[in-house]
């Protein structure tokens, strides 16, 4: 998918392009050597027939009667000919035809007429070997994109599901503390008040935080980039900061946050906000999807001029059958009990390569997950 079916199309295109001059040249010279063939053989068969009169080659009339055997030999001569130009140029024409004519239906599966049964292009489609094998290319990653497509449909469809549920939950704690409230028929004590007016506010933070990340994701589909606002950044600082703020979040009580560096001071251009979204989003992601008492270890270090944060944790780990998929739009887990719906991720990893860095994963089940991210120290 990252490819685009767009590219696809313009390599079709091009191939329908190469096709036409390829159609030109060989049928031309298929036609010239159809007619030397032709003119040659029949030649040469009247000469062998008519060794001492060999003027009859052509439609020798003789008292207004055609020689019959000059005749066979014409017939013979344009056959054999027909036979092997519809051979080398009509038939492989025809097959290239009837295969795009099949993409175009979305049957990506090109004849298998044109090949042999070990898989190799059988002989007499030499002449037109490169646009069959393109052909062949062109269906195939067709074909992967309409499953990745497919694939992505149905993740979008349950990941939708997800978000109204998330949605859902807080908007009925909203509404049932509201009403509360508003029933003059119960009296409630100041603390009891400040406990509901405390869940209304949370519900309503987290409601904003899902709907920005909704609204980031649109912006990134239909820009096909984040616009970033750099600024110089002391990411020493900035880190202590945001461990502290996760600390404080009251999901991660119970999980045991480190962090480790040998800087004392470093200055990084960096979209301060958008780059607090994404670390913390891992951050919270590794609280999540761990059990309590999970140790989880930010890691700061320079090599040259790239930066490189290391998050590190001793939980379950990831399955190696989703770990190339954590970082899709629409992932979700199989942790039920989560919030993190397939936004955060992609989110993060987005981010992470507008500011020309890179993010990777690795995990071992059972032992921990580690997320490596870099990034570059550019000059402000």
């Amino acid at each position: 998918m990252e490819l685009g079916i767009n590219s696809y199309r313009q390599r079709g295109t091009d191939i329908l392009k190469k096709l036409y001059f390829r159609f030109i040249a060989y049928f031309t010279t298929g036609l010239f050597i159809f007619l030397v063939y032709f003119i040659t053989l029949f030649i040469l068969l009247n000469q062998l027939i008519y060794p001492e009169d060999s003027h009859k080659f052509l439609y020798v009339i003789d008292s207004s009667i055609i020689y019959f055997p000059s005749t066979l030999i014409f017939t013979f001569c344009f056959i054999t000919g027909g036979i092997l130009f519809c051979l080398f140029l009509v038939r492989p024409l025809y097959l290239i035809i009837s295969s795009i004519s099949n993409l175009s239906r979305g049957n990506y599966t090109i004849s298998e007429k044109a090949f042999t049964k070990n898989g190799k292009l059988k002989w007499y489609n030499f002449m037109y070997r490169e646009v069959i094998i393109n052909i062949k290319d062109l269906g195939n990653k067709l074909q992967e994109t309409e499953i990745e497509r497919e694939k992505l449909e149905v993740a979008k469809t349950d990941w939708l599901a997800s978000v109204s549920h998330d949605l859902k939950t807080p908007l009925s704690y909203i509404t049932g503390y509201s009403s509360l409230m508003l029933n003059k028929n119960h009296s409630f004590s100041e603390e009891e008040m400040l406990t509901f007016l405390n869940n209304i506010y949370t519900k309503g933070i987290y409601i904003e935080k899902l709907i920005d990340e909704l609204s980031l994701t649109f912006f990134i589909d239909s820009h096909n980039k984040i616009h970033l606002k750099h600024t110089q950044v002391e990411i020493v600082s900035f880190l202590r900061n945001l461990i502290a703020d996760i600390t404080n979040n009251p999901k991660s009580e119970k999980h045991i946050f480190e962090f480790h560096t040998d800087l004392q001071h470093l200055n990084l251009v960096i979209d301060e906000t958008l780059m607090y979204r994404a670390i913390y989003n891992l951050l919270i992601n590794c609280v999540e999807h761990n059990p309590s008492g999970t140790e989880i270890d930010v890691v700061l270090t320079q090599k040259s001029d790239e930066i490189y944060i290391n998050i590190n944790d001793n939980g379950i780990g990831i399955n190696p059958e989703t770990l190339n998929d954590i970082f899709a739009k629409y992932y979700s887990s199989k942790n039920q009990n989560t919030q993190n719906k397939g936004l955060g991720l992609f989110i993060v990893k987005q981010i992470i390569d507008a500011h020309e860095g890179n993010i990777s994963v690795s995990s071992i089940m059972g032992k921990g997950t580690s997320f490596q991210i870099m990034l570059k120290q550019h000059k402000p």
